[in-house]
């Protein structure tokens, strides 16, 4: 193989490299810790929390309105209380509530529609 054919080579694997582990550190998985909702009385279906300084808020709303499952949205400015007794430190915040009230799952960060219709 000739020196420069080597070369070409070289600089793709590490251009191929560079750019699966920006994709890897792209990926990160947003912890929040678990909520206690007993006592809340919050409906069956997602609720999710919001702050209306929160542009991550918005897209997780759009996502959880394009599917067809009830709905409530819990905005800090207008609700702190209620944010801050199901220990809310963190927004967006989308939970899924069985019809019994009780928490089935919990995703934090942005969701997708996909993950928002496995929840519901």
């Amino acid at each position: 193989m000739s020196d420069v054919l080597v070369r070409v080579l070289v600089v793709l694997a590490v251009a191929l490299m560079a750019a699966g582990v920006a994709l890897l550190t792209r990926r990160t998985t947003t912890y929040h810790p678990p909520l206690d909702i007993s006592g809340l009385e919050l409906p069956s279906g997602l609720v999710v929390f919001t702050s209306t300084q929160c542009i991550r808020c918005k897209e997780v709303l759009a996502a959880a309105k394009s599917i067809d499952v009830p709905l409530r949205e819990v905005t800090y400015e207008l609700e702190p209380n209620l944010q801050e007794r199901a220990g809310v430190v963190g927004v967006p915040l989308t939970v899924a509530i069985d019809e019994s009230g009780n928490l089935v799952g919990q995703m934090a960060g942005v969701v997708g529609v996909r993950a928002l219709r496995r929840a519901a």
